[in-house]
């Protein structure tokens, strides 16, 4: 279940998109992150999944399925699942 609260849905896509690989550089422990890097090919796995949706839930407000993350490897994808979800048209670049 997928659910909206609070001002997240007023930030714009760029600040969604930082907010996003931030958060994936810190669980993951990597300096360097691409936004088209592969979650998986970073090491990441269940476990770092589980937290990262965490943090995504507590800082966007956005609950992402873990079956969405999967399906969304990269901050590129998982930054346009979570803007779709809070109302913004476009891309990543929103």
């Amino acid at each position: 279940m997928v659910s909206k609260s609070g001002p997240a849905d007023q930030i714009s896509g760029e600040d969604v998109r930082r907010t996003i690989g931030e958060i994936w550089r810190q669980v993951l422990r990597v300096e360097k992150l691409g936004d088209r890097d592969n979650f998986f090919e970073l090491g990441g796995h269940s476990l770092t999944a589980s937290q990262i949706i965490s943090r995504i839930e507590r800082t966007l407000h956005v609950e992402v399925p873990m079956g969405e993350f999967f399906e969304r490897p990269t901050v590129e994808q998982l930054t346009e699942f979570v803007l779709r979800y809070l109302g913004h048209e476009g891309s990543a670049q929103a």
